[in-house]
């Protein structure tokens, strides 16, 4: 069949309607305009289906058995988890009080029996777009306020973080100046600016890190990643720089997930290297990574810990829980984390005791499985 315009949306729809005759014209034009199409013949099935797994834009009959379609729409509309699904009615009633009620219930549009291809083309197209607008919008709107907060706390690096050092390189290159200072007094004044410079260039080029993982530009390269063998090499690497540490390692063998194997190395690095210094303190130090049984990861160590008033903020650029002289750091790691694992659709988040260590837990909405 010819088309006069091109589809330019598709989605995944659910069409409910009690006359198999109706269901299958629907499904044929709908399938070869390119959309995955799904149908139910009655409302009790509908709200099931919805249930288990919600569509895109549901196409819905007003006159059915049990439940109508006025009910079924108003169920849904009062339920937050598919209050936001577009509904579009489908009737042979043409009265005015009945186009009113179905747009009452909650309903988007409303298309008459015998129904019309070109029509129902349309106005599925329309609705598929507005919905991808919305969408688009709702992402823009998360992308400023994370933009929001990175701009709040660069403020806040610019004018505490980075004064610290910078009136310490001030401060001495006045001194040296003075010809009154000795040679071995200079000597202690330069390597005094040369690590306020280093620690300068530390926090500008986290900054710089930050700011290339954003959500809008991460270019995920999905392949099968072996997290067990990452966080195998990250802590021996960390051992090979720290030989005279003993800390004991428990990595669950053959832990894999489907991502992006640079991110979520970085992510690791983050993780594990923030185990392995907040650790420090301990005698025998302890980390582990694991599987739970509910599927979810943790990285946990038995280190300094943080209280439950430090976790509210943990995740937020430049917070530093412990003092630079204890502990050195931007505070830009966790930062870093978070986006790489909400980037694959996951969600990451902590506990911690003081003096008794901390954990990490995250899980990764592509992930496949463990080793069990």
């Amino acid at each position: 069949m010819m088309r006069p315009f091109r589809t330019e949306y598709t989605g995944d729809i659910l069409i409910v309607d009690d006359i198999p005759e109706n269901l299958q014209l629907l499904f044929e034009i709908l399938r070869e305009e390119g959309h995955e199409v799904r149908r139910v013949l009655d409302g009790q099935q509908a709200l099931q289906a919805i249930a288990v797994d919600p569509p895109d834009l549901i196409l819905l009959d007003i006159k059915m058995p049990i439940l109508d379609g006025y009910e079924v729409c108003t169920q849904l509309k009062a339920n937050k988890e598919t209050a936001h699904i577009p509904v579009i009615f489908l009737s042979a009633l043409n009265d005015v009080l009945d186009k009113a009620k179905a747009f009452s219930a909650g309903g988007v549009d409303y298309i008459n029996k015998p129904f019309d291809i070109y029509e129902v083309i349309v106005r599925v197209n329309n609705q598929l777009k507005l919905l991808d607008t919305t969408r688009n919008l709702k992402k823009r709107n998360q992308e400023l306020e994370i933009l929001n907060k990175d701009l709040e706390a660069f403020n806040y690096m610019v004018s505490h973080d980075l004064r610290r050092p910078l009136t310490r390189i001030l401060g001495f290159c006045e001194l040296l100046v003075d010809d009154d200072m000795t040679p071995d007094e200079q000597g202690e004044a330069l390597e005094i600016i040369g690590n306020a410079g280093q620690e300068m260039d530390q926090m500008i080029s986290d900054l710089m890190r930050l700011a290339n993982v954003s959500y809008r530009d991460l270019e995920l390269e999905f392949k099968t990643v072996n997290l067990s063998a990452i966080a195998t090499s990250i802590t021996e690497q960390l051992q090979v720089q720290d030989p005279d540490r003993h800390v004991q390692l428990e990595i669950q063998p053959k832990l894999t997930v489907s991502g992006d194997r640079r991110l979520l190395k970085i992510a690791f690095e983050n993780l594990l290297g923030n185990a392995w210094k907040y650790s420090s303190v301990k005698e025998l130090a302890k980390i582990e990574f694991f599987q739970l049984e509910d599927g979810n990861f943790c990285i946990r160590d038995n280190g300094v810990g943080f209280s439950a008033k430090q976790q509210d903020n943990i995740f937020a650029p430049f917070t530093r829980l412990h003092h630079q002289r204890d502990f050195s750091g931007t505070g830009i790691g966790l930062a870093i984390v978070q986006r790489i694992i909400e980037s694959h659709k996951g969600k990451i988040w902590c506990k911690g005791i003081i003096d008794e260590g901390a954990s990490f837990f995250f899980t990764l909405n592509s992930q496949q499985g463990s080793s069990r």
